[in-house]
């Protein structure tokens, strides 16, 4: 059986009872439900309606052995094989719209924002179901003048739905373009795994009742906070 020795003072597995749906699984989802299983979490429900392809496997956490299969039973036969420990998976080849049944933890990963705008429909219709939603973008700023990247950023809401200042916070970003934080629109394959770290411990903090920044922005090409809200 998994051995979590060196994260007991930190994170101890019998504090993960939440299920989690992972919605999206590119450079964001894949890493995260990857991460999470690591934690110890063992009840998932992956989402993704896309298979894997070539050009995902650089910038995403799949191998070239995935190629062709669907993005969800690609990620389940990866969290089978992270730990010797008991799991449930649950592949959802399919998009999570507004009528999805939601509960436990709920991490999109998506990349327009009608779908964002589907699963917080989802989560609100949910209601105590739902104690925890993150929404993790990630993207780059390009300039066309000097034809170079300028930014790498990461975007996190990390949003309890049964409170009024969390929901606020949350839709004030929501609607509109997407610009320019495109989920791996342009990346390259730490800013997945640098998003997936954020998100992890945000979660980690949330469980055992540390502070955490509700939202987040944050460059990796400067390593600087550029907003931060508790």
């Amino acid at each position: 059986m998994a051995n979590f020795q060196r994260q007991l003072d930190i994170l101890p597995p019998q504090a993960l009872v939440y299920p989690v749906h992972c919605i999206g699984l590119g450079g964001i989802g894949s890493n995260t439900a990857f991460y999470l299983r690591k934690m110890g979490f063992n009840h998932f429900t992956l989402w993704d309606h896309d298979v894997v392809e070539a050009h995902n496997v650089p910038s995403q956490h799949f191998f070239t052995e995935h190629i062709v299969k669907s993005k969800t039973q690609a990620v389940a036969d990866q969290l089978m094989q992270a730990l010797d420990a008991p799991l449930t998976c649950i592949a959802r080849p399919e998009k999570c719209d507004q009528d999805a049944e939601l509960s436990g933890i709920v991490v999109a990963g998506v990349d327009t924002m009608p779908a964002r705008e589907d699963i917080w429909r989802a989560v609100l219709a949910s209601k105590t179901m739902v104690p925890l939603y993150i929404d993790g973008r990630i993207g780059v700023v390009w300039d066309g003048e000097e034809a170079k990247v300028t930014a790498e950023l990461i975007e996190i809401f990390t949003i309890m739905p049964l409170r009024l200042d969390d929901r606020d916070l949350y839709e004030d970003h929501l609607g509109g373009e997407a610009e320019p934080l495109r989920c791996t629109a342009q990346a390259v394959a730490y800013i997945g795994a640098f998003v997936a770290g954020f998100i992890c411990a945000n979660i980690r903090k949330w469980i055992t009742k540390q502070p955490y920044h509700r939202y987040i922005l944050y460059d990796c090409l400067t390593n600087q906070v550029l907003v931060a809200k508790t």
